[in-house]
């Protein structure tokens, strides 16, 4: 007999609520409840049961459970940094964005049904074993009922080496693969493991169910076929680690102060390059060197964000550059995860398609104080932050619905440039970055036309500035800015503009 997936009572509640919900009034419902009393990460983590539990996923990585699954982590960090009701806009959207899925005709409804696992259990390594066979040769049902076994058994890193297994190298075909496991584990670290029978059972499937691309010669678009070929030629890379011995024992693992000079010396090289997929090379040569994994993982992030201060793109999705590479030094800090696999992710960054894609981008100068500023504020911390607050808002309006030109090909306007220049005005001058963090979450909370991409750029900088060493942090607080530029006037906005005359915090920017 089929059952379907049920959680407990209160939970349920909340979670039916969610898909039962008519989307014109899910917005204004869900404010109802938080001024009820009902705990934001409560309803945060209904969110994200509801659209794995009764929305599909598609063939490609818009829709389902994808993008609001991953963006879990990021709205509840979010609720922490904002006051007062704006808090609630993080919360309301995640709620209404898992609504939308649900009741898309192109994703749902659907069904979770209760699957038993493996029966009879076994050895620990064999069920990983055959949990990696499962993923492997597509078999999506046997890879969830093999991942419910292992959950009371294994420790969450031991699964998620044998999950990277095969995200690493569908990496190549889109980052996805990689990203939505890893950002599903994030959240299952804010809101509790006990939900991991559920909320990792979609990414489970998402990467069992992908296309038999090896015999596939080409899709017709370059960038596609590229991907192909890469996934290919996966070999080749772990190649590079064996022939230079790089996950071996005496390998260095954590960084320290006497790394901080080779560190800037491998961002700066990184930061300079015009083909992004000339990154692998430069992080083996730095291992080889005997710089630490840890050091490496900085160099990168440092040296990825400065390329995305150089790339002109406007595309908001454009966030994989801070968003993979904070998802890698999350994934470094796991226990369970080998080192091979750890160097694996760091070296398959740059091959990601919405990474590698930006290459033709880099067009604007590396420290965005080159442009000077067009009309100078004080030089005070209020200043530069109501500058800031000035430029967004007069940012040109975007209609992702009426654009003439593909999403992927805009180009982000002047204004974008200077709002960097700020930004970098006020890293220079030293000013305490939680009020200016703060203050772009109170902006990018407004938007759902990205499906999240906007709260995961944020939270990624932020966690990246956090980790990375002076003087070179400046570069992931600038590039929170310039995001923030892009994505504050995209529309369009159905969610915003219904609540903002109904929260009492209405003096927000």
């Amino acid at each position: 007999m089929v059952a379907l997936v049920e959680f407990p009572r209160e939970m349920e509640q909340r979670v039916r609520f969610i898909e039962d919900t008519a989307p014109d009034q899910i917005a204004e419902a869900t404010l109802e409840k938080l001024r009820k009393g009902d705990r934001p990460e409560l309803l945060i983590t209904a969110a994200g049961l509801a659209v794995s539990r009764s929305s599909e996923l598609p063939t490609h990585h818009h829709g389902g459970p994808v993008h609001p699954v991953a963006g879990l982590h990021a709205s509840i960090a979010l609720v922490d940094r904002l006051d007062g009701e704006w808090r609630y806009l993080p919360v309301i959207q995640s709620v209404a964005l898992a609504n939308k899925h649900i009741r898309s005709p192109d994703m749902g409804p659907a069904a979770m049904t209760e699957i038993e696992p493996v029966a009879g259990g076994g050895d620990t390594e064999a069920l990983l074993d055959a949990f990696v066979d499962a993923l492997e040769n597509r078999k999506a049902r046997a890879a969830e009922r093999h991942l419910l076994t292992l959950l009371p058994i294994a420790t969450p890193g031991r699964i998620v080496e044998a999950m990277m297994r095969i995200a690493l190298p569908r990496n190549m075909l889109d980052d996805h693969f990689f990203l939505y496991p890893i950002y599903a584990l994030r959240a299952l670290d804010d809101l509790g493991w006990q939900w991991a029978s559920v909320l990792l059972r979609p990414p489970v499937r998402y990467l069992a169910s992908h296309p038999m691309l090896e015999a596939v010669d080409g899709f017709g678009a370059e960038s596609l076929a590229e991907g192909v070929r890469l996934y290919k030629d996966f070999g080749a890379i772990e190649r590079l680690i064996d022939e230079r011995e790089l996950d071996a024992p005496h390998v260095r693992i954590a960084s320290g102060e006497d790394e901080t000079a080779a560190i800037g010396a491998l961002a700066e090289r990184i930061g300079a390059i015009d083909d992004i997929r000339d990154v692998t090379g430069m992080l083996a040569d730095a291992l080889a060197a005997k710089l630490s994994l840890e050091g490496v993982g900085e160099a990168l992030s440092i040296g990825g964000g400065t390329l995305f201060l150089r790339s002109h793109s406007g595309n908001p999705f454009d966030v994989h550059i801070h968003t993979g590479i904070n998802a890698r030094r999350y994934l470094m800090t796991l226990d369970g995860v080998s080192l091979r696999t750890k160097i694996l992710a760091l070296f398959t960054w740059c091959y990601g398609l919405e990474v590698r894609a930006l290459s033709s981008t880099l067009t604007w100068p590396v420290r965005a104080a080159a442009d000077p500023l067009a009309d100078p504020p004080g030089d005070s911390q209020q200043a530069l932050l109501d500058a800031l607050t000035d430029n967004i808002a007069a940012m040109p309006v975007v209609d992702l619905e009426t654009i003439t030109v593909p999403i992927d090909e805009l180009v982000a306007p002047d204004e974008v440039r200077q709002a960097a220049a700020l930004a970098e005005r006020y890293a220079a001058l030293g000013y305490d970055a939680e009020p200016f963090f703060k203050l772009l979450g109170e902006l990018v909370c407004r938007d759902d036309a990205s499906e999240m991409h906007a709260y995961k750029m944020q939270q990624a900088a932020i966690e990246e500035y956090q980790t990375t060493r002076e003087p070179y942090r400046w570069v992931h607080l600038v590039s929170a800015a310039k995001h923030a530029a892009c994505i504050t006037k995209m529309r369009p906005k159905t969610v915003y503009p219904r609540i903002r005359p109904l929260l009492m915090d209405r003096d927000a920017p």
